[in-house]
């Protein structure tokens, strides 16, 4: 399983970082998970096979995780080296056909009339769905907006864990057990009251009490000195640890 960081950014613009966006390749698949703005160009920047992509995630309807979803499909239409006409699948909770017919209504209705199969499911928290016969994705509900979801992607025996946005869970401990790489929101830098997003010690808290065996923190709203937030990650959190930059490789062997 290969992860490439397309964007571990916010909708803070920043020159360093793109908004929320990660590209998976496991077994047969080729998954998009979140498309905020940057993440576009991002896939040929990092010269990740965009134009096989099988799967598209997407965690909640925030425009930092969804921005570029439009765009994307341009790009499938319009910008691609060769014909398509192998299936696309586009997830996402509950919301995701509203989003759709916005995107219709704002944009045209020919942006989703495709050469290829668009095959459109609902993550329904609690559901497994398979991907290929070697992949199985599981959904579990984040405590951030009504319908965000956290992602768990099990393939020849790697597990790699997306929280999307979220704040504290305790239902997320079981759901993330074991995964050889969560990738974890950190938007905060203290714990907020009222808040719907992680701290620094919250994130590694909640990494440590799960299990996994390596951390990776991104979605950051505050300035980041990589090893000041690698030394305070560490009070919590033994395991291994990144801190996420847009370009940063990933590989679960």
């Amino acid at each position: 399983m290969r992860i490439t960081v397309l964007g571990s950014g916010t909708s803070k613009p920043d020159g360093r970082r793109n908004s929320s966006g990660y590209f998976v390749e496991a077994g047969g698949v080729r998954i998009l998970m979140d498309c905020g703005a940057g993440s576009l160009h991002a896939l040929a920047r990092y010269e990740v096979p965009w134009e096989d992509l099988t799967h598209v995630l997407i965690s909640h309807y925030h425009v930092d995780h969804v921005g570029e979803l439009a765009s994307l499909f341009q790009a499938l239409k319009h910008g691609a080296s060769k014909p398509r006409s192998a299936p696309l699948a586009l997830i996402g909770p509950t919301g995701l056909n509203r989003v759709i017919e916005g995107l219709k209504q704002a944009f045209g209705e020919k942006l989703f009339i495709l050469e290829f199969p668009l095959d459109v499911s609902i993550a329904a928290p609690g559901e497994a769905l398979t991907l290929d016969n070697n992949t199985l994705l599981r959904v579990a509900k984040t405590p951030h907006t009504d319908e965000s979801v956290a992602y768990r992607i099990e393939s020849g025996g790697r597990v790699l864990c997306y929280t999307g946005d979220t704040s504290w869970s305790d239902d997320l401990l079981e759901f993330f057990q074991k995964a050889d790489l969560l990738i974890s929101e950190c938007s905060f830098e203290k714990s907020q009251e009222r808040g719907k997003h992680l701290s620094i010690v919250e994130a590694a808290r909640m990494a440590a009490r799960a299990g996994v065996k390596r951390l990776v923190v991104t979605h950051f709203y505050f300035e980041v000195d990589e090893a000041s937030l690698a030394v305070e990650l560490r009070k919590e959190f033994a395991g291994d640890i990144a801190v996420a930059e847009d370009g940063l490789v990933l590989q679960l062997d």
